[in-house]
């Protein structure tokens, strides 16, 4: 949350000319009621099971949207996915063996100083005080690093423009 996921995937997709896919959105549209509902309504393991097979949907969709133009290895599109679903159901090791995954992975001040001024569009973080909102970014980021790590590509740089970040994939892991 507030790593830049969605800034740099709608960049590079914009980049690559292909389409541009938030997959807490695309749950959204398909269940008919908002990320927060469905944590309310079904809980989150239910949430989690949602999003595995969302993002194999979505990858789906993308394989057969213009396949008979497409050449073996197009890229199909560019999927930001939410904080937590490389840690559940075994996604980060779908998600590499399908695609590149990249790790976006500023510091936690940059992650604090973005969440204090997008609080209010943000449900899980909207309550905290500042104190709770730093350790609530620790832990999840503590939580959740053995999954983040597994990424092919990792990014650090915090400020980087879309050209950086495009340029950094591009030189690094020699892509398009």
């Amino acid at each position: 949350m507030g790593s830049g996921k969605s800034f740099y995937a709608k960049g590079l997709s914009e980049y690559l000319h292909v389409p541009f896919v938030d997959l807490d959105q695309f749950i959204e549209k398909e269940q008919a009621i908002s990320i927060s509902e469905i944590f309310e309504k079904m809980g989150e393991s239910a949430f989690r099971t949602l999003e595995s097979v969302a993002i194999k949907q979505v990858y789906a969709d993308l394989l057969t949207t213009n396949a008979e133009n497409r050449q073996k290895n197009d890229i199909l599109g560019v999927i930001s996915c939410g904080g937590g679903t490389p840690c559940f159901n075994e996604n980060m090791e779908w998600m590499n063996a399908h695609g590149l995954t990249i790790w976006i992975n500023p510091p936690e001040d940059i992650l604090l100083e973005r969440l204090i001024k997008e609080k209010k569009t943000r449900p899980l973080v909207a309550s905290l005080s500042e104190d709770h909102l730093k350790d609530f970014i620790q832990q999840k980021l503590l939580e959740r690093k053995p999954y983040y790590v597994k990424a092919q590509f990792v990014i650090n740089q915090p400020t980087l423009t879309i050209s950086d970040f495009v340029n950094a994939i591009k030189y690094a892991k020699n892509l398009f």
